[in-house]
């Protein structure tokens, strides 16, 4: 277990300590804050400009730290840092595990600063208490970093740091699309694709008001479940290259 963090501590701190991130995360906010402006334009609907607005900045960062990490471990592996680490006691799974922990760490945090910065945001500008649900749906967009992270990690595993990031990109798109490709071609889902429609529900809820805990309970349980199988196959992946 100390291996695993001290690889997932590497990573949440490479990217943590980076000052652009926090220049991003102002930059989100001030564009949350800029919905304010659009009341006429969005016929007093501004509230619920913001509310999205601020789901759909979260969710594009999730994906924008999974991302990072489909650069990192190919540059790693190309350039040995991989092998220099694999030599101590540190099995492949552990290396890969650290790495979809760390991912998740990261983007947790991220996700989170800019949640606070939102809900801050909407007290001052409506004077109005926060909805549960608000809660609710930015969470909903951290537990998708599990399911997104985990298929980053697997892409990563086998592919460059060139073309990884464009089929990680492409996959969770679809498998945020599956309602629809049911929908239009039902034979591109066999029940192994992931399902990150689940996390759909997140901007529709917010109007509803209601979402259940148990619903939020069972993705977090899905989440770690396809994270394990994603990462065991990605572990599978792993031991056969060749390592330089």
């Amino acid at each position: 277990m100390g291996e695993i963090m001290a690889i997932a501590s590497g990573t949440w701190r490479r990217v943590l300590r980076m000052k652009v991130v926090y220049f991003l995360i102002a930059c989100v906010w001030i564009l949350i804050g800029s919905t304010l402006n659009y009341n006429i334009l969005t016929l007093e609907h501004n509230r619920e400009l913001m509310i999205d607005v601020s789901l759909a900045l979260n969710t594009i960062a999730a994906i924008l730290v999974v991302i990072s990490i489909t650069f990192e471990i190919p540059k790693e592996l190309r350039e040995g840092v991989a092998s220099t680490l694999l030599t101590k006691p540190l099995g492949r799974t552990q290396y890969l595990i650290g790495k979809l922990v760390g991912t998740v760490i990261t983007g947790a945090v991220i996700c989170a600063i800019i949640a606070i910065g939102f809900f801050f945001i909407y007290k001052m500008s409506f004077d109005s208490k926060l909805a549960i649900t608000m809660i609710q749906t930015h969470l909903m967009v951290i537990l998708s970093l599990i399911p997104m992270a985990s298929l980053g990690v697997l892409f990563s595993v086998f592919l460059s740091d060139t073309i990884a990031p464009i089929v990680t990109l492409v996959a969770v798109w679809l498998t945020f699309s599956t309602k629809a490709l049911l929908h239009n071609v039902p034979v591109l889902y066999g029940g192994i694709v992931p399902n990150l429609d689940f996390f759909n529900l997140k901007a529709q809820a917010v109007y509803l008001g209601v979402i259940p805990w148990d619903y939020i309970g069972l993705l977090l349980v899905w989440s770690l479940v396809f994270g394990a199988f994603a990462t065991a196959l990605a572990s599978l992946i792993f031991s056969q290259k060749d390592i330089k």
